[in-house]
């Protein structure tokens, strides 16, 4: 019985996680504007000096957005919020305030990966929401 609960509560969280980073868009009646369907819940610790992809590659077309809502400790850490291109370069914003609310545009159509670069010489944890 208590074997069964467990698979339960395993899978129930294995859907629930494996939910939050689908992406997903839609155009608005009467428009061409695309607004962002898929949130996911950010709780990372980041390792030093290091980029850390915090999605799997997503698919974006050219002038859509990513918006980062998050906080982080110790606040005078220096971060970059962004996403990584089919080239392996990294698109940025910087952040040495503590927290971050703020939207960064895809250039062109592509894959990308949603990532977050620690800029200092020690551990930085990330809480808080990115929008697509």
């Amino acid at each position: 019985m208590k074997h069964n609960r467990l698979a339960v509560a395993l899978l129930a969280f294995m859907l629930l996680f494996s939910c939050s980073f689908v992406p997903a868009s839609a155009n608005a009646p009467g428009g061409d504007i695309a607004m962002p369907l898929a949130t996911g819940r950010l709780e990372h610790k980041l390792p030093a000096n290091l980029i850390t992809p915090i999605s799997q590659p997503i698919s974006f077309e050219k002038g859509e957005t990513i918006a980062y809502n998050c906080t982080y400790t110790p606040k005078a850490a220096s971060l970059d919020f962004g996403y990584i291109d089919s080239n392996n370069v990294f698109h940025y914003l910087n952040c040495t305030s503590g927290s971050i609310n703020k939207s960064i545009e895809i250039g062109q159509t592509g894959q990308y990966t949603l990532a977050i670069r620690n800029n200092e010489s020690y551990a930085v944890t990330v809480t808080g929401t990115v929008r697509y």
